[in-house]
């Protein structure tokens, strides 16, 4: 958080304070003061005048100052304006360019992710598939890089229901390797599929969050086992980037969480 340097108007600094307390929750008014680089009298009469039109409010159980219903109102609002895949397009092209590889937009649906956008990559041989295409989630890098972003309850969940499935492989005895690999995943930033769901490709993948952090989708780069492997340690962090990007975008923000 930048504080509003001295030159800055009324607008400035109530905006900075609500930026601020949109990170951290909440805070004392001293507290936000000091963090903004305020004056105590500036401070107590911009917290005055975001009450009294509910940009601020006060916490009944802590006494300290919060978001207020206008804050939540316009963030609902924001958020109901948001087509993922209207913004995630601009991304995925310019990862497209980069990494020279196929690049997907995948969202969850049970078991499975389905993808919803593709930019081919522009190599004679590159990954392709059908939009609508569904893949498991638990051996492809979209499905891993989604399973990582759940919290624990949910994955245990998610993984009891892969073990019952008549239609998913996982079972008892190999459920463990996929938890570790989950693990690994949210360790590592990005996921991995080395040619486990189809032999002859290799693919890397990340989550990307809403304005609460939950999950909602995942992207991933795909491209030719024999020339994935050798780079999917340099691809990977680059998808993790555009994935952190596109859920900043929605509002996500990983200090806040």
């Amino acid at each position: 958080m930048t504080a509003p340097d001295k030159t800055a108007g009324a607008l400035d600094r109530g905006l900075a304070m609500l930026e601020h307390l949109g990170a951290v929750r909440t805070s004392s008014a001293v507290d936000l003061a000091n963090a903004l680089g305020l004056s105590r009298s500036t401070t107590y009469r911009l917290i005055d005048r975001l009450k009294e039109k509910d940009w601020l409010a006060t916490d009944s159980g802590t006494g300290l100052l919060r978001l207020g219903p206008a804050a939540a109102r316009l963030s609902a609002a924001a958020v109901a304006s948001v087509d993922l895949r209207d913004i995630a397009i601009p991304a995925l092209r310019a990862l497209r360019d980069v990494t020279q590889e196929t690049v997907s937009l995948a969202v969850p649906n049970g078991l499975n992710m389905v993808f919803v956008h593709r930019e081919r990559g522009p190599r004679p041989v590159a990954v392709s598939d059908e939009l609508g295409t569904s893949r498991p989630l638990h051996c492809t890098s979209v499905g891993r890089a989604y399973l990582s972003a759940l919290p624990p309850d949910r994955v245990d969940a998610v993984l009891d229901d892969l073990v019952a499935s008549d239609a998913s492989p996982v079972d008892a005895s190999t459920v463990a390797g996929l938890r570790r690999e989950i693990e690994a995943t949210r360790a590592r930033g990005w996921s991995q599929d080395l040619r486990e769901f189809d032999e002859s490709s290799c693919c890397a993948g990340a989550p990307i969050r809403d304005h609460t952090g939950a999950p909602i989708a995942a992207i991933s780069v795909a491209g030719v086992a024999e020339r994935m492997e050798r780079i999917i340690g340099e691809v990977g962090p680059l998808v993790a980037e555009t994935a952190a990007k596109l859920s900043a975008e929605l509002g996500y923000s990983a200090a806040a969480q």
